[in-house]
């Protein structure tokens, strides 16, 4: 009988069925309650009143990555003349 051969079970083997601790079922249990509560406080929670200063030359700073790409500042269009001369020579 093809359904009881060996090579069909390996082929086409039983459905696994996991089985749960009790703690970890109250575990389970005890995060749903407080992603739950968590998400209804998130609801009602509102950010009032937050306001950052725009600082004008934010793309011109040393630090600025903006500034690295464009040359905004003098340390980076020396670099990237560097870089651009010692590519050259590669």
């Amino acid at each position: 009988m093809i359904g009881n051969s060996a090579s069909f079970q390996i082929l086409f083997p039983s459905p696994y069925r996991i089985e749960f601790s009790r703690l970890r079922q109250q575990l389970e249990e005890a995060h749903f309650a407080w992603k739950t509560e968590w998400r209804r406080q998130q609801a009602e929670f509102e950010i009032e009143n937050i306001h950052f200063a725009h600082d004008p030359l934010w793309n011109r700073r040393l630090f600025s990555l903006q500034a690295a790409r464009d040359g905004g500042h003098w340390f980076w269009r020396v670099t990237h003349s560097f870089v651009i001369f010692e590519s050259m020579s590669i």
